[in-house]
């Protein structure tokens, strides 16, 4: 075989494999582009609404940490009263608090954006058993939500004085 003729062959093996894409493809792009105008147009059309029916997240956010405030000052009165324990943990951000019981215990409280109601998350590690348990409970009043992380800090406290 001349270097000719296995240029030429080469070629047309080339352009044989680069045939047209399939009108899925085409299909695929047009798509692609269809939905990034789209986007676009919606995201127009959503800054000219400004917030529409829906509170704004900031605004919601807001409300949330102004509901959870009572729970925040309870728990800065606590942190004092614990102050000095070094099993206990408490950390806390504007709607929500985080509690660490030795190692065996986690408690996390919160009032997320658009909910009535306070969040506890009470986890549970059973180092015998190898498993945690976690339960979580729906409280409704910011004076349950202190009550329930005191009984934990006193039961706790019971067993580690």
């Amino acid at each position: 075989m001349r270097l000719l003729d296995f240029i030429q062959k080469r070629r047309s093996q080339i352009r044989r494999a680069l045939q047209p894409a399939p009108a899925e493809v085409e299909e695929a792009f047009l798509k692609d582009r269809h939905i990034k105008a789209l986007l676009h147009k919606e995201i127009a059309a959503a800054q000219q609404a400004g917030d529409g029916p829906w509170p704004s997240v900031k605004k919601a956010n807001m409300e949330a940490a102004q509901a959870f405030k009572p729970i925040l000052e309870a728990m800065q009165q606590l942190a004092q009263e614990l102050a000095g324990h070094k099993h206990i943990t408490l950390t806390m951000h504007d709607n929500e608090i985080a509690l660490v019981l030795g190692h065996e215990r986690r408690i996390r409280a919160s009032r997320d954006a658009w909910h009535r109601d306070f969040s506890v998350e009470d986890t549970i590690y059973c180092p015998d058993l190898g498993a945690s348990f976690e339960r979580t409970y729906v409280l409704r009043a910011p004076d349950d939500v202190t009550t329930f992380i005191i009984r934990a800090c006193a039961e706790f406290l019971a067993r580690h004085p």
